[in-house]
This record gives C-alpha cells, structure tokens and sequence, in this order.
C-alpha cells in the first residue's frame, strides 16, 4: 500500500515536473524568436443580433449558441494560466444585445481578471464597433493590445453582405485608439510610468504594476444565454 502511494506521488511530480519543462521550452523559444505565446482565443457569445451574410454566427443560422458570464471567462483563463497551458487571452465576442452592453461584458470579464485574480499576464480584445468612446478608452486601459475587423474592403460590401454595420463605426474607433496610442506614447517618453493606453510589449512589459485599472459600468447581468 506504500509503495502504491509512493508511486502515485512520483507520477505527480513527475507531471509537474514535465508541465514546468514545457512551460520553460515555451519561454525560451520566445526569447529567441521574439514570438510565440499561448492564448486562450475565445467567443465571450456567439448569441449575435447582426445577421452577416459571411458569418457562421449570423442571427439567422441555425447553430447552437452559448453565452459566458464575465465571471466564467476570468475563473476560465486563470485556471487555464494556473496550469500553464496558456500565458495570455484573445478575447472577443458577437454582438449581444448592442455594441455598448458587449463591450460592458467584455469590460467586466478583463476587469475581474485584472483586478480580482491579478492576472498580469498578455490580454488582446476585440473592440465592438458602435461602442461608445468611454467603453472603448476603459477596455484600453486594461488590456495590452486592441484590434477591430474592418469585415469587408470596401462599403458597398459592407452594404451588400452586413447591412446592419456601417464604414463608419469601424473607422471611427480604430482611428480613436490610434489616437489615444500617439498621446500615450509621448507621455511614455520622459517615464514608462505615464503609460495607461495599451501598452505596447516593445515598450512596457506586460507585467507591470503600472496598469490603469478602470473598470466598467455595469448595471446589468447575463444568465449564460442568449438574448433576443
């Protein structure tokens, strides 16, 4: 009987030992090559109100849908992290209910894993087009980098295929964080200390203590399914 836990012990660690052996293998690779890093990419919905003629997820497709919480989503990546099967998160989502109560969602989950969890580690988001430049500005101000499709080349596919979006609630927020990105990167230059926009990794790691943290509004709840 001792000698059974004793080997269940040794099989333990020796998995442990494997998972910190992959983790170091993964570190050191992205050392040299200046890349590679494991993200957890993840829908926070597929429960979308847009029906996009070129997306599985259009509100028209009969497809299974599913919502995570925020809570769910941090408690996910964390546990994820924990386990080293992951350094980082890849968070974007369909358009649940409006742009400005994704973006709310999304807002919460990262604030939950920045502030709750003290998650340091890499976050890119999607930016939701149509969301308000205050929920844009405080998803900027906690993750590390910010992305938007821009769908389709040219508005009369836009027009044709998404009818329901517009040029200009794509153009609009990718030129407000490009904005927001010159002004910080100017007052990143006397201090790194100044930076609170999405930092960039070539410029600030995404370890540091010096995020701002600012977390959503949030006034509503989700139960983990769709809504209409």
């Amino acid at each position: 009987m001792l000698l059974v836990v004793l080997l269940v012990v040794i099989e333990k660690i020796l998995q442990m030992v494997l998972e910190i052996v992959k983790f170091l293998a993964f570190a050191i690779v992205g050392v040299l090559t200046g890349r590679c890093i494991s993200l957890l990419k993840i829908l926070m919905s597929n429960c979308c109100k847009y029906d996009c003629k070129y997306c599985i997820n259009r509100s028209s497709n009969n497809v299974k849908r599913a919502t995570f919480t925020p809570e769910e989503i941090a408690k996910l990546t964390i546990g994820f992290y924990k386990r080293n099967y992951i350094e980082g998160l890849f968070l974007s989502s369909a358009v649940i209910k409006s742009p400005d109560y994704t973006m709310e969602q999304l807002i919460q989950a990262i604030s939950i894993l920045r502030n709750d969890y003290h998650f340091n580690g890499y976050i890119h988001a999607k930016t939701i087009p149509g969301a308000s430049q205050e929920l844009t500005h405080q998803l900027g101000n906690l993750v590390d980098r910010m992305s938007i499709n821009i769908e389709l080349p040219s508005e009369s596919s836009l027009k044709l295929l998404a009818p329901e979006k517009s040029k200009q609630t794509i153009v609009e927020p990718m030129s407000y964080i490009a904005k927001n990105l010159e002004a910080s990167s100017q007052r990143l230059l006397p201090s790194k200390k100044n930076w609170s926009f999405t930092p960039s990794s070539t410029l600030i790691s995404s370890k540091s203590k010096d995020r701002l943290f600012v977390p959503a509004r949030s006034n509503n709840t989700i139960d983990g399914w769709c809504y209409s």
